[in-house]
């Protein structure tokens, strides 16, 4: 803050210096007369500096920069002279404030005259101090003989609250639509807890009142980023206000059209409504008109605004991103604004390096914010709070939490982050003003994906789904199923997996009608059959139950944004259409930067051909990604050359929603790998989404089993780990993949169809049907195998299985095609499992029905495919029986149980005595909770006697439970411990960890039904000691089961009981977690 003051006063044609020691008495230099300083061309070469030069520096640019940026200080020096070195009494002025120390001191400059104001007094320039703008407390201007605004009254100390107002009436033709609110919410990161940050919408002049009244004294601060080319005394203002220069806003009606506003209108809203600051982002809002007061900041500050602070000229997002941090920053610790705008313009100074098509260039733009204010005000103190240890260890990791709560299954960004979209997302922010199901439509690669994503994730930091935001890939064949239950489980957790689908749906629906959530549907296209002609991946009645579901959110408060590569008029629910294109120029250029950066090209050395090139790219992000890498050993022109060619010579197929440019860019790319990358790669066009080169590895090294002979056949020789590694990250370096991390990679989406037709080029299609064929038998191994490991490895399994979904889920839709059903069940089982584990269970549902559509849902009409085929059935309508017995559908269960009985008891064969086991236990199952306790009992034994005579104890303990649980319901407590005893005993012995704690549980009931606690208590220790290792969800449980031992056994007694099973005392931070 500052301790001094000079200020420069003009009244009419001359100017007085005064010096203010801290509260001493002003004193007062001689009044000089005051001429302007600089004509027009001198105003002019500034701003085309400031605002065009870095938009092309090649050729005489900058040469010409250099010299501006040399004549900055003479400027500067022609002011600084005007003001300090025309009397000897303003010398010993500045002389005084530079021995107490520049970073005490204030300027300001006060006048009523705009072509005063105008001046860029930020360039005030000493040949002993260089620019003082950056040195000083603080720079502001004031009005003549405005009186200051009354004091506003207590406002909000728990956060720096901000209203902000984005407008872009003027379309294409506006300036970027994040080119404030992305730098600014960054820079607003480190801080949100601190700050709350409302985005109007719409941006109208009717939003901007009601949300006003609504909250009065709630803002500190109105921050305005408004157009950047619209001209203050344009003809459209002429007309309306009848005189030039009348200060003027811009805000956007409900159409997006252009609703003008005056700032005497803002004012008095600010005024009536208690808000103390304006930051205001619009050109020329620092910029005075031909009449004193007639400029925004100046009008705002005329009528009571206690400070404006405006950009005297555009700004880019890098030097805007730099103040605003530094700006919100200081604000937010409680400083004054003039320190606040003074550390920000400090800031830029520091980090003055600005994007351009050749790199980072400095630019001296840290003149460019001006404050208005007629007295010093602090808008926001902070309540002085001492944190806990829990605030402290929350602190670092709180973005990521708070971003986690509102977005749901999002991919992560892309290695090169978000570029641009500017337009695209205020398209969709308009878009769905108008409609709540948006579909957006483009060519494969051109970047949907990552449009609705940044998309997400500016909703989510704008506060603007504060339902959430739900992102659902249909690639895989996703459907309704899907959404539910993903939304469920993440609001209502395992509570809603338990209830019927019906249920489910309705539950989800009136959530969605009644909060405003964004649901994202990408990669829609093969739900209907893509390209046209193809199989639908979802049955008819799952597509209708889709088209539904979107009807019945019409009217509500929740958005659709479905993204595919064309329309889906399939749907009939009257959603809108956007399209979407390549990257702009702009946009392109700042990805371009990137991937250059990456791949070690130095842009600063490119000719200007280079931007020649980015337009023949059409501004496509994966041709841009696969093209680029080649300037380090190519020429732009020579690339431009090659490219040409390509797309002048291109045969190839046209394909329904895939760019001609983007199979040229790939040709060209795939072409500059090494021989043998092009030779293995096309392998995988039989994957999808990911690749491990673990598995790759597995599949393709022996040459003397059946899939190293298949790919041989294929390839010509067999690789091993280090050559597929090899190959992956050579295919990474060119653009082709993306490394996940250790052995994964990802594969962009438009890649398969691409390397499928490389591979199809490769060999007879006899070769290639059984390279998929053996591929399809691999993947059916791999998920059995980890089946299996489910029990022992638990969590390396699901790991496994789920990177490998997108293969197993593409794996089990061939075996369908192809009749392959032991393979299906297999690959199913698998994937079932997960689900179930995950609370994924109406997708698995969803993936059974498939197939039952498919082998038949009678018994006789999959008997009639074959054994295989029947085998699917049985575990497909055994699984339905299971969950009909889990929702208490007893009599369809034990109906569906009986058939499946019958048939495998008809076949007298005991290679499936397993089978009539398990079918043994889920009639003992649903006997029991039919309460028929005799028959449950005889069925357990039926089960038992089949599973131990095979010396498969795992098996039999689901009976050893079933019957120590009816035990314990008949009060025979001694029966039922025996019982569980034995169910852990083997589940433990099989490292079926989840199963073993569930069996603990059971077991410390019965002895608390006992009264015994001392032998519970033992019992539950057992049980937390297992969960803390393996199963974390579960320790609540635990505690709450010792919490109740406690009561019982009081703290001596029951510390002792803690001491003998763990050889330690109990730690205080338990024993408080148990008492709670």
């Amino acid at each position: 803050m500052a301790e001094n003051y000079l200020r420069i006063n003009h009244l009419g044609d001359s100017i007085q210096l005064s010096w203010q020691r801290g509260n001493s008495m002003p004193r007062l230099a001689p009044s000089v007369t005051f001429e302007h300083p600089f004509d027009s061309k001198v105003l002019a070469d500034l701003r085309w500096y400031l605002e065009e030069y870095l938009r092309f520096p090649y050729g005489l640019e900058p040469e010409n920069a250099k010299k501006v940026e040399q004549k900055l200080q003479a400027w500067g020096r022609q002011l600084f002279d005007l003001v300090f070195r025309t009397t000897e009494k303003a010398r010993e002025f500045f002389q005084e404030a530079t021995r107490a120390g520049l970073d005490k001191c204030e300027i300001s400059i006060i006048s009523d005259d705009p072509a005063v104001l105008n001046l860029p007094w930020e360039l005030l320039f000493s040949p002993d101090y260089q620019f003082l703008a950056p040195l000083l407390a603080g720079m502001y201007r004031s009005l003549s003989n405005y009186a200051v605004r009354a004091e506003l009254g207590t406002m909000s100390d728990e956060q720096l609250n901000i209203l902000l107002v984005i407008a872009r009436p003027y379309g294409e033709r506006d300036i970027n639509f994040q080119t404030i609110a992305r730098p600014m919410l960054e820079a607003l990161k480190p801080i949100q807890k601190q700050v709350n940050l409302t985005v109007l919408r719409p941006p109208s002049l009717k939003q901007f009142e009601a949300e006003l009244n609504a909250r009065k004294g709630f803002y500190h601060i109105v921050h305005f980023d408004g157009h950047g080319d619209f001209q203050a005394d344009s003809k459209i203002v002429q007309t309306q206000y009848g005189k030039l220069g009348e200060g003027v806003l811009v805000f956007e009606d409900a159409g997006g059209n252009p609703e003008i506003v005056t700032a005497r209108e803002i004012a008095q809203y600010l005024n009536d409504c208690r808000v103390p600051v304006f930051v205001l982002n619009a050109c020329k809002s620092g910029q005075a008109g031909e009449e004193a007061f007639s400029s925004v900041a100046g009008q705002l500050v005329k009528l009571g605004a206690k400070g404006v602070v405006a950009m005297a000229y555009s700004v880019y997002a890098t030097g805007a991103k730099h103040f605003m941090g530094r700006l919100y920053g200081e604000l937010v610790r409680g400083e004054d604004i003039a320190s606040a705008v003074a550390a920000g313009r400090k800031s830029m100074s520091m980090e003055n390096q600005r994007p351009s098509p050749k790199g980072l260039l400095p630019l001296q733009d840290w003149l460019v914010p001006v404050l208005y204010q007629q007295e010093s005000y602090t808008p926001f103190r902070p309540k002085v709070v001492t944190p806990s240890f829990a605030d402290l260890m929350g602190e670092a990791d709180n973005s990521s939490v708070i971003a986690s709560a509102l977005l749901v299954d999002l991919p992560d960004v892309s290695a090169y982050g978000f570029v641009g979209r500017d337009y695209d997302i205020l398209c969709l922010e308009r878009a769905f003003r108008q409609n709540n199901v948006v579909l957006l439509q483009g060519m494969g690669g051109v970047g949907k994906t990552e449009l609705v994503g940044g998309f997400a994730r500016w909703l989510a930091d704008t506060q603007g789904r504060k339902g959430g935001v739900f992102f659902t890939s249909f690639e895989g064949g996703a459907g309704l199923s899907q959404v539910v239950n993903q939304i469920g489980r993440k609001l209502g957790g395992e509570k809603f997996s338990s209830l019927p689908p019906e249920r489910q749906q309705a539950l989800v629906r009136q959530y969605l009608q009644t909060n405003p959530c964004l649901l994202i549907w990408d990669n829609f296209e093969p739900v209907n059959g893509f390209p046209q002609g193809n199989q639908p991946l979802l049955p008819a009645a799952e597509r209708d139950s889709l088209k539904q579901f979107l009807k019945q959110l019409r009217g509500g408060q929740s958005w659709v944004l479905i993204t595919s590569r064309r329309e889906e008029n399939w749907l009939d629910c009257g959603y809108a259409l956007r399209s979407l294109k390549g990257l702009v120029q702009p946009d392109a250029e700042e990805l371009a930067a990137r991937i250059l950066q990456e791949a070690g090209v130095d842009r600063a050395k490119l000719p200007g051909e280079y931007l020649e090139l980015l337009k023949l790219l059409g501004g496509h992000p994966l041709s841009l990604r696969v093209v680029l890498r080649h300037l380090k050993t190519q020429t732009p022109v020579q690339l431009i050359e090659a490219l040409r060619r390509g797309l002048d010579t291109f045969k190839g197929a046209e394909e329904e929603g895939r760019e001609k440019s983007l199979a040229v860019s790939l040709d060209y790319s795939f072409a500059k790998l090494s021989e043998k990358a092009r030779q293995h790669l096309p392998f995988l066009g039989l994957f999808s989404e990911r690749v491990d080169a673990d598995w790759l590895h597995a599949f393709s090294a022996n040459p003397d089993n059946e899939f190293g002979q298949a790919y041989r056949a294929a390839f010509g020789e067999n690789l091993q780990k280090s050559d597929w590694m090899g190959l992956l990250n050579e295919a990474t370096a060119a653009g082709i993949l993306e490394h996940l991390g250790e052995t994964i990679y990802k594969i962009h989406p438009a890649l398969p169809w691409y390397l499928r037709q490389q591979l199809d080029k490769m060999g007879s299609q006899e070769v290639i049907s059984n390279l998929e064929k053996k591929l399809l038998a691999f993947y059916t191994g791999l998920a059995h195998k980890y089946f299996g490991k489910l029990i022992s490895n638990a969590e390396q399994a699901t790991f496994v299985l789920r990177v490998e979904e997108p293969n197993l889920l593409q794996h089990l839709r061939l075996a369908e095609q192809q009749e392959e059903w032991a393979y299906a069940q297999a690959i199913l089982t698998a994937l079932g499992e997960v689900y179930k584990r995950l609370g994924r269970k109406p997708e698995f549902k969803s993936l059974r029905e498939r197939a039952l559509n498919q082998i038949g849902f009678h018994l006789a009409q999959a008997k009639a495919k074959g054994q295989d085929a029947f085998d699917f059935w049985m575990y497909l309508r055994g699984v339905d029986a299971n969950e009909a017995l889990q929702s208490a559908n007893l009599e369809t269960a034990r109906a569906v149980y009986q058939e499946i009985l019958d048939e495998l008891t008809a076949l007298n064969d005991s290679s499936v005595n397993n089978k009539i086991a398990v079918i043994y236990h889920q009639l003992g199952m649903v006997a029991q909770e039919q309460r028929r306790f005799d028959d449950a009992i005889a069925f357990y034994n039926k089960a038992l006697k089949i599973y131990e005579d095979a010396g498969d104890f795992y098996s039999a303990a689901d009976d050893y439970q079933g019957i120590g649980k009816i035990a314990k319901e008949q009060g025979d407590f001694e029966t039922a411990v025996a019982y569980f005893q034995k169910a852990f005993e083997a589940r433990s012995a099989a490292n079926d960890w989840r199963k073993a704690s569930s069996t603990l549980t059971a077991w410390g009931e019965t002895l608390e039904a006992q009264l015994n606690w001392t032998e519970a208590a033992k019992i539950y220790l057992r049980a937390l000691a297992i969960d803390i290792e393996h199963n974390e969800e579960w320790v609540g449980s635990d505690i709450a089961d010792l919490g109740r031992i406690l009561k019982q056994l009081g703290d001596s007694q029951f510390k002792t009981i803690w001491r003998e099973f763990t050889g330690d005392e109990c730690p205080e931070e338990w024993f408080q977690l148990f008492r709670s």
